[in-house]
């Protein structure tokens, strides 16, 4: 199981096609860290649904058999390519649940035992389910709530544990849910049989996938894996594998994979966990959750990543056309995530940050964007601000368009119905998953895995249309006098259409970046000269000049330069070893009880939720 066969062969191949349409570029980060024998747990952030499984498969030689929602694994075509790469159906508490009558209308301290609190309602009928231990109430307005233990005391009144957070109940009451225990034992076993025989298990244990920028707490189902293996004899390795995305929503994007050192679990905690479960998983789920912050962008909220983001781009030098490349992007944010958002609660970066933000606004309202300014600021200083060479360079943007436009235009035209209607049912369930999150931002995480998923349902009907069609027209201009070589494209072109749509699609989508990243450059030099350009230019170029006074002044966190020099990225001559993309880089944008009750709470927290 330490390398890909059979039908998860075909799943890979399958998924890396799917990535290097959707994708622009997907860069892999040191790769060669990952053990390449003995069992591995792959431990990923989950800031894109679908989309992160897909891209962990596809980054490395290894078969994954992930850890997925039951409620996933039994949905038609997901669930066959689910049990196809051997993934193993965690049965989740959430997809049990059952809606109680009546609403909760209060939450008090219990006056016997601070420790816990009663829940009292109306019309409830509590007793008409089976209260056990490690079941939980739940309302959505304070979450969920863990039942103590015998604590059922009439239809309208149950104690439960004290909530970490507690929310007031809206007014009138809240509806609640009931969810039963889930015994995990079948999970564990399964997950410690594959890794015995040396598998790769992979999992995202913040559990449902997310949009908000930065780590969520993790679910500790990872930790008993480990552990539990460990005490059975099997060492393994746990991999932290940071998941970046540059737009994760966005058709021709950029994402980027980036492996962390491998380890495994501390000989201490192998010792604890036999005698204290609790205390080993939580103490490694430290270590992990740390791992992870490693290798991802953590900032604390969503707007404050995108004025980061705004920040790195003004901070980043001008001089020639150079896109960074994964490497280089995740150390610059790294420089703003750990370095900048340390100095937030100075003035001066309070009112850096204000100044950004309303750079921000005001960008927006007059209907630009950033990137078209700086654009515009890269193409002056290439061209030494040459009225002249400004102008030639824009000509040859604009003969790229024309060379390239007539190439790309009939596979686009082709593939719009697609696009369009895959975009369309995408953002449909993008609004869905918002309205029923309760740690989703804009559920932007949701997006891309949609799009591919409704693509993917819309192919094998628009394709045979286009085939009919070509053959209708085939049979029409052929006639019955013709030569015998041209009476032949009656079945040849159908033929040759139905074999070659699928590659015709795929490069006149990477046709069409070439002429479509020319057309931005044209369109943002075309308007360089318009009042707003120029009121926005001046106002960019005294922003960078702050911003990078300020970085240089106050941030001391280095950049590519010291944190990617590492053993990982050089070769044993000391040589640079260059990051190993699954497709080259191309110019364009570059822009989330006890031991047992324990086990089976960590174990339900692992599936994703999505």
């Amino acid at each position: 199981m330490g390398v890909i066969r059979d039908a998860s062969s075909t799943v890979w191949v399958i998924f890396r096609f799917i990535l290097k349409v959707f994708f622009r570029r997907v860069d892999v980060l040191n790769l060669r860290v990952l053990p390449t024998t003995g069992p591995v747990i792959i431990v990923g952030n989950h800031a894109n649904q679908f989309i992160d499984g897909m891209a962990l498969v596809a980054s490395t030689p290894r078969a994954i058999s992930f850890l997925m929602a039951q409620k996933s694994y039994n949905r038609r075509y997901i669930g066959d390519v689910a049990k196809a790469m051997r993934c193993v159906p965690v049965t989740r508490p959430q997809d049990l649940a059952k809606k109680g009558q009546g609403k909760v209308t209060s939450l008090e301290v219990d006056p016997e035992n601070p420790e816990l609190y009663i829940a009292r309602g109306t019309g409830c009928n509590f007793k008409a389910f089976e209260w056990k231990k490690g079941s939980k109430l739940r309302c959505k307005e304070v979450g969920e709530l863990l039942v103590e233990e015998g604590g059922l005391r009439d239809d309208n009144t149950i104690v439960v544990k004290k909530p970490k957070e507690l929310k007031a109940l809206p007014e009138g009451g809240a509806v609640w849910q009931f969810l039963p225990k889930v015994d995990q034992k079948v999970v564990f076993n399964r997950v410690f049989d594959l890794l015995a025989k040396s598998g790769t298990v992979g999992m995202f244990p913040e559990g449902g996938s997310h949009d908000q920028g930065h780590l969520i707490p993790l679910k500790a189902g990872v930790t008993i894996m480990a552990l539990g293996a460990a005490v059975q004899g099997t060492p393994v390795k746990i991999v932290p594998t940071g998941l970046t995305y540059l737009h994760a929503h966005r058709f021709r994007s950029k994402a980027i994979v980036q492996f962390g050192t491998p380890f495994e679990c501390p000989p201490h905690l192998v010792e604890l966990y036999k005698t204290d479960t609790r205390a080993a998983c939580g103490q490694l789920l430290e270590i992990i959750t740390q791992r992870l912050k490693d290798v991802t962008l953590n900032t604390s909220d969503f707007k404050t990543k995108k004025t980061l983001e705004l920040m790195k781009r003004l901070y980043q030098k001008d001089e020639g056309m150079k896109q960074l490349d994964g490497r280089e992007y995740m150390a610059y944010m790294k420089k703003f995530a750990n370095g900048f958002e340390r100095q937030l609660e100075s003035e001066g970066a309070k009112n850096l940050m204000k100044d950004v933000q309303d750079y921000m606004d005001d960008v927006k309202q007059r209907g630009w964007k950033d990137k078209m300014l700086k654009c515009i600021s890269r193409v002056n200083m290439q061209q030494g601000g040459s009225w002249i060479r400004i102008q030639l360079y824009m000509l040859c943007q604009l003969l790229v368009i024309v060379f390239c436009l007539p190439f790309t235009l009939p596979g686009l035209l082709l593939n719009s119905p697609i696009m369009m209607l895959s975009r369309h049912l995408a953002l449909k369930q993008q609004k869905r998953a918002l309205a029923e999150s309760k740690v989703k931002v804009g559920a932007y995480d949701v997006v891309a895995s949609e799009m591919v998923k409704w693509a993917g349902a819309l192919v094998p009907v628009f394709y045979p249309i286009y085939i009919a069609v070509a053959t209708v027209i085939t049979a029409q201009l052929v006639r019955d006098d013709d030569p015998a070589g041209v009476r032949q494209l009656e079945w040849a072109i159908p033929v040759v259409v139905f074999f070659g749509l699928p590659s015709f699609t795929y490069y006149s989508i990477k046709l069409s970046d070439t002429w479509f990243f020319s057309w931005k450059r044209f369109v943002a030099l075309w308007y360089r000269s318009t009042k707003d350009g120029k009121e926005l230019l001046e106002k960019r170029a005294e922003l960078q000049k702050r911003v990078r006074e300020f970085v240089s002044r106050t941030v001391r966190e280095p950049t590519f330069a010291g944190v990617y020099k590492d053993k990982n990225n050089m070769s044993k001559t000391g040589k640079k070893i260059h990051p190993a993309p699954m497709e080259m880089m191309e110019e364009g944008d570059e822009e989330e009880g006890g031991s047992e009750s324990f086990a089976n709470k960590a174990a339900a927290g692992v599936a994703d939720s999505s």
